[in-house]
C-alpha cells in the first residue's frame, strides 16, 4: 500500500506554515507525494495545471478564499476530490462547501491520523477510479494495481522504471527534467543519486515499452532539458 501511496499526489492548501508543514510531514511519512500552496491564487493555479488525487483545502486564505478556489475549480470542470480543512464549525458553512462540490469536511484542530484516513478513503471512492488510469498512445498504467500494459499485453517494469513512467504520464506533453525525476522517483533523501542513473533507467524503460520499427517513439528526449511523452 505504501508503494501505491507513493504515486498518489496530494495538494495541501493552508496559510498557517506550522500546520502546513505538519500535515505535509505526516502525509510524506505515509509515502504520499505532497505539493503545497499558502494562498488561494497559487492553489487554484496549481490545481488547474497539475493532476492531484486529493486536495486538502483551508477556507480562510490570502488573495483568494477557499470558497473561491473550490468554486473556480468546479466551474472549469476540475473534479479532483476536495477535503476542506477549516476552523469554521457552523453547519451552514459545512453545507455550503458540500453544495459547492467539496467531498468532505474536517474541523480544526483535527488529529492528523483522522485526516490521513479520510484522505485514503476519498482515494478509494468511485470518484477517483478513472484517475487511477494513466494512458498515453496505447500504453496504459493502472495505479490501482501498479501494472503497465500495451494493447492488452502486460509489461514488466521495475519499481524505478514504473516511477519514471508515472511521472512522464502525469505530465503528458510537458518536458520532465532529470532533477524532477530524481526528486520524485528516487526521493529527496536520495538526492545525491547521480543524474546519469536517470539515463540508465530510461534506456531500459524504453527497451521495454517502445514498439520496434515505429516512427513515433513513446518517450522523447528533449536535449538539454529532459524527457516527455506525447499522445500524437
Amino acid at each position: 500500500m505504501k508503494f501505491y501511496n507513493r504515486y498518489m499526489k496530494v495538494l495541501v492548501v493552508e496559510d498557517e506554515k506550522f500546520l502546513l508543514e505538519d500535515v505535509q510531514a505526516d502525509l510524506e511519512e505515509h509515502k504520499f507525494t505532497v505539493d503545497t500552496a499558502m494562498d488561494g491564487e497559487t492553489a487554484l493555479s496549481k490545481a488547474r495545471k497539475n493532476n492531484y488525487d486529493v486536495i486538502l483545502l483551508d477556507l480562510k486564505l490570502p488573495k483568494m478564499s477557499g470558497f473561491q478556489v473550490l468554486s473556480g475549480l468546479r466551474m472549469v470542470g476540475v473534479k479532483t476530490p476536495v477535503l476542506v480543512m477549516s476552523a469554521i464549525k457552523s453547519t451552514d458553512d459545512k453545507v455550503r462547501v458540500l453544495d459547492m462540490g467539496a467531498d468532505d469536511y474536517i474541523v480544526k484542530n483535527f488529529d492528523n491520523r483522522e485526516l490521513i484516513a479520510r484522505t485514503k478513503a476519498m482515494m478509494r471512492r468511485g470518484t477517483t477510479v478513472k484517475r487511477n488510469i494513466l494512458k498515453c498512445q496505447d500504453v496504459i498504467i493502472n495505479l490501482s494495481n501498479m501494472t503497465v500494459s500495451r494493447r492488452g499485453k502486460n509489461i514488466s517494469l521495475t519499481k524505478t522504471e514504473l516511477g519514471i513512467l508515472v511521472e512522464l504520464f502525469r505530465k503528458k506533453g510537458d518536458v520532465v527534467s532529470r532533477e524532477h525525476l530524481l526528486e520524485n522517483v528516487w526521493g529527496e533523501k536520495e538526492g545525491r543519486v547521480r543524474s546519469n542513473s536517470v539515463d540508465v533507467h530510461m534506456k531500459t524503460l524504453r527497451q521495454k515499452v517502445e514498439k520496434k520499427n515505429t516512427e513515433k517513439p513513446l518517450i522523447e528526449t528533449v536535449r538539454g532539458y529532459g524527457y516527455r511523452v506525447m499522445d500524437k
